[in-house]
Formats: C-alpha cells, sequence, structure tokens
C-alpha cells in the first residue's frame, strides 16, 4: 500500500507529465466552434490559421498554440468573439498575445499549486457555477446562456477550476509577501489624508509662448485680487475656465492624494489651510488654490492595513509574473 505522501507524490508526477509531457498535434477539430472563429480570426492573422495550428507563444518547457488560446477566447467573450475580425489586427494581436502568454504563466502556477497541495474539489467548483446561476436566474437559464454565448458548460468549469487554483496561490502568495509595518501605518495617520480647495483655472493647452504669457499675466492681477482679501469663491465663479469647478466658487471637497495632477497636489498638501498659493502650472493651464481644510485619516486601523496590503498585494503580484516571465523565457511568437 501506498502512504499518502507516495500518493501526493504520485499525483504531482502524473499532474506534471500532464502538463508537460504532451507532443503537440493539431488540436483544433474540424467544423467545431473553436475551428470555425480560428479561421475567421485568421483573415486578420495568419498565424491563427486553423489547419496549421501554429505557436504562439515559448517558454523553456513548452510551446502555446492556437487551439490552446482559441477556446480560451470564446470562453471570456461569448458570442462578441465573432466580431474581433472586424477590430484592427493590431488590437487582435494583443488580445491573442495576452491570452497566449497568460496560458503560459498559468500553467507554471498551476504546476507551483499542485506542489503547495492547493486542490479545488469538483464539489468547489459546482457550488461556483451554482453561484453564477443563481446570478444568472436559475440553472437553466444560466445554462441557456452560455449556450447562447456558444460556450461549453464543461469548458466553462474546467475554467473555474483553473482560475480558482490560480487565485488561491496568488492569495497565498500576497499574503505571506505584504506584512504591514506598524509604524508605516503610524505615520500615515499623522499626515494629511484629504484636502478641500478653491481654484481657479486659465487654460493654455495648445497656445503658444506668447498668448501662454498674456494668460499668465492676466493670472497675475486675479491673485493679486485674491490676496488683498477679495471672495475668492466669486473670483473662481466669474474667471475659472475648469468646468467640474467654476459654477461652484471654484471648489474641490476631499480629495485624496493621488487624484489630482501632482503640481496642483503639491500645493493643496502644502500651502497653509486659509491660504492662497502662487501660480500654479499644470498640462490644464495656470492654477491659483485657496486651501480650506486638510484632514487626517480617520479610518479605523484595520480598513487602512488592509489597503496598504492591496496596494502592496498589487505590486507583489505583478512583480511575480514579471520574475516568472523572466525566469522561464516566456515570449509572444506574434510579429
Amino acid at each position: 500500500m501506498f502512504t499518502g505522501d507516495m500518493m501526493r507524490f504520485i499525483s504531482l508526477v502524473l499532474l506534471t507529465a500532464i502538463l508537460w509531457g504532451c507532443s503537440h498535434q493539431n488540436g483544433f477539430e474540424k467544423g467545431s466552434d473553436s475551428y470555425t472563429l480560428a479561421q475567421k480570426l485568421s483573415a486578420k492573422m495568419q498565424i491563427l490559421n486553423p489547419d496549421e495550428d501554429n505557436a504562439l507563444a515559448s517558454s523553456d518547457d513548452f510551446k502555446v498554440y492556437a487551439s490552446d488560446v482559441v477556446p480560451i477566447i470564446r470562453l471570456n467573450f461569448g458570442k462578441q468573439a465573432d466580431m474581433l475580425d472586424k477590430q484592427p489586427e493590431s488590437q487582435i494581436a494583443r488580445i491573442v498575445t495576452e491570452f497566449a502568454t497568460g496560458y503560459a504563466t498559468d500553467k507554471y502556477i498551476m504546476e507551483e499549486a499542485a506542489k503547495q497541495g492547493i486542490v479545488i474539489s469538483d464539489a468547489q467548483v459546482d457550488s461556483i457555477f451554482n453561484s453564477f446561476a443563481t446570478r444568472s436566474g436559475g440553472e437553466e437559464a444560466f445554462k441557456k446562456r452560455l449556450a447562447d454565448n456558444f460556450v461549453d458548460i464543461a469548458a466553462f468549469k474546467v475554467n473555474i477550476k483553473k482560475r480558482e487554483t490560480v487565485n488561491r496561490f496568488l492569495k497565498n502568495l500576497v499574503e505571506k509577501e505584504t506584512t504591514v509595518d506598524p509604524a508605516t501605518l503610524d505615520s500615515l495617520k499623522k499626515i494629511d489624508y484629504t484636502a478641500s480647495v478653491r481654484h481657479i483655472l486659465l487654460k493654455t493647452q495648445g497656445m503658444d509662448s506668447l498668448k501662454k504669457m498674456e494668460v499668465r499675466k492676466k493670472m497675475e492681477k486675479i491673485l493679486k485680487r485674491a490676496k488683498k482679501g477679495e471672495d475668492f469663491a466669486g473670483l473662481a465663479n466669474k474667471y475659472s475656465e475648469d468646468p467640474g469647478s467654476n459654477k461652484k466658487g471654484g471648489l474641490y471637497e476631499d480629495f485624496k492624494r493621488g487624484q489630482m495632477v501632482k503640481p496642483f497636489e503639491d500645493a493643496a498638501f502644502s500651502v497653509p489651510v486659509g491660504g492662497i498659493s502662487d501660480i500654479v502650472e499644470t498640462a490644464y493651464g495656470y492654477h491659483i488654490l485657496k486651501v480650506e481644510n486638510r484632514k487626517k485619516d480617520s479610518r479605523p486601523d484595520s480598513v487602512i492595513m488592509d489597503e496598504l496590503r492591496s496596494k502592496k498585494g498589487n505590486g507583489v503580484v505583478q512583480k511575480f509574473f514579471d520574475e516568472l516571465k523572466a525566469q522561464h523565457h516566456i515570449k509572444s511568437l506574434i510579429e
């Protein structure tokens, strides 16, 4: 009798053999939906000719063929896949490249997930499928929706298992790599989280240097009036060319760092509350700002920590994918 560890080892070897060991044969069945879709797209991209089943991406261990990718395009786009041939060739190439290289990275992740003992059971797949069905008006309605979009139910369930396995692997990776130092939280709570300002914009987009100089002189006169104590909201209503705020006294309330262009943000978070900035230039034109107030982050620590982990997690996942592609030399073969 095999021990539990031996059985897990055998299962891993079998999975690895399935993933890497099969020599390629044309995976298109003539007359199938995938064959028809590939034939249609090959009018724009010859590399998708289903009779040739060309390699679209490669790695150190395997190649990804058109017959691997076209069914996934159908699965993701449904009936809309039939309209892809109306798109420019460059757009089709971008989509096919993303799915081809994504297929390769997912294949490596599936192998790593197996090593970590990550298994999505058929019961879990059925549960997820049933949740989709419930949100779509019931099982029969959902199955009809899939059929109307030329999506095979068995293929859809296989994709659920694959996606859940990849997501579980990435979730474990993120949890391991996204610890947040409490000191980081303390420092963030000490700085201003949001700002509210009134501002006046005079646009300069598309102007030559002489015209911009005239606009700046006009702004200098407005700034002088504002600093002498004239009502800033009134000046904004009269002179500002910003359509988002010039009917409400130039007011932008409670915006966070990163939401405005940098020169504007720098002024909003550095000019003293109640103060008026000097002229600030951005790609839009010349601005002057009056800072109405700023607020610290009053959200619960747990919410802030979750947000920090989420932001850090995005970087971790991107770094992982970049390193995975480099390590296994995953590349597109689409020219």
